[in-house]
Formats: structure tokens, C-alpha cells, sequence
């Protein structure tokens, strides 16, 4: 009677760590395959008629005065910022000296990108900077 409990506990114990190790390693040895269908392919988007102006530099802009939405560039040196909102890293200075030869004199534009900004005065909506070394702030 003892040997045939012994055999049965062991033939339980054995289906038990079978299913167990199938359960375990079914989903890795198991392929399935399946379908895939291909996003289908849309014709981009019709170009805008109207294009708005901005005006890029590349890496450096000096100007007289900037006139603005959006003044967006990596460092801005400027004697005098006007302006809504002002992002970035902002540090006092004693002014900046700038030469009338690299000047483009007064931009007016939607939007102006640079690298780097050079300017006597920067009047905008929004100054997105890293960095901005300016003499006079004023925020609206």
C-alpha cells in the first residue's frame, strides 16, 4: 500500500512540473503566425499658399531694432528687450556694442531665428532664449 501511495505522489508531482515547464516555455517555443496588413500610404499634405515671412540667420544676426511675434535663437545679446513673455536664462550687462557695417539695420518680421542675436532693441510677443545678456528688460 506504501509503494502505490509513493508512485502516485510522484506521478502527480511529475504532471504537476510538466505543466508547470509547459506553461513556462509554451509561449517561447510557440509560433504563431499572423497577418499584417501595411499602412496605407497618404499623399502629404497640400502646401500652404500663403507663406508666412521669417526671417533665418545663420549662425549670427546683428540688427538695429527687431520688430516681432516670436524672437527665437540659442544666445541673445541686446541692449533693451520689450517684450510679453521671455524665456530663458537672463543676465544684466552693461550694454552692448555693436558695429554699424554687420548691422541689417531694423527687421520686421512674424518670426526671427538665429543662432546667435546681436541687437540695440528687440520688441516681440515672445524671446525664447538659452541664454539672454540684456541692459534693460522690460516685460508687459
Amino acid at each position: 500500500m506504501r509503494g502505490k501511495t509513493l508512485i502516485g505522489t510522484a506521478l502527480i508531482g511529475l504532471t504537476a512540473l510538466t505543466v508547470s515547464v509547459g506553461w513556462a516555455w509554451g509561449p517561447a517555443t510557440r509560433t504563431e503566425l499572423r497577418e499584417y496588413t501595411l499602412p496605407s500610404v497618404m499623399a502629404p499634405a497640400p502646401m500652404p499658399s500663403v507663406m508666412t515671412p521669417m526671417i533665418v540667420a545663420s549662425p549670427t544676426l546683428q540688427a538695429d531694432q527687431i520688430t516681432a511675434q516670436l524672437v527665437r535663437a540659442r544666445t541673445i545679446y541686446a541692449n533693451r528687450i520689450d517684450a510679453d513673455q521671455v524665456h530663458g536664462m537672463i543676465y544684466q550687462t552693461g550694454g552692448v556694442t555693436m558695429t554699424s557695417s554687420g548691422s541689417l539695420g531694423d527687421i520686421k518680421a512674424p518670426e526671427v531665428r538665429a543662432s546667435v542675436i546681436y541687437a540695440d532693441e528687440i520688441r516681440a510677443n515672445d524671446v525664447v532664449a538659452d541664454v539672454i545678456y540684456v541692459r534693460y528688460l522690460r516685460q508687459r
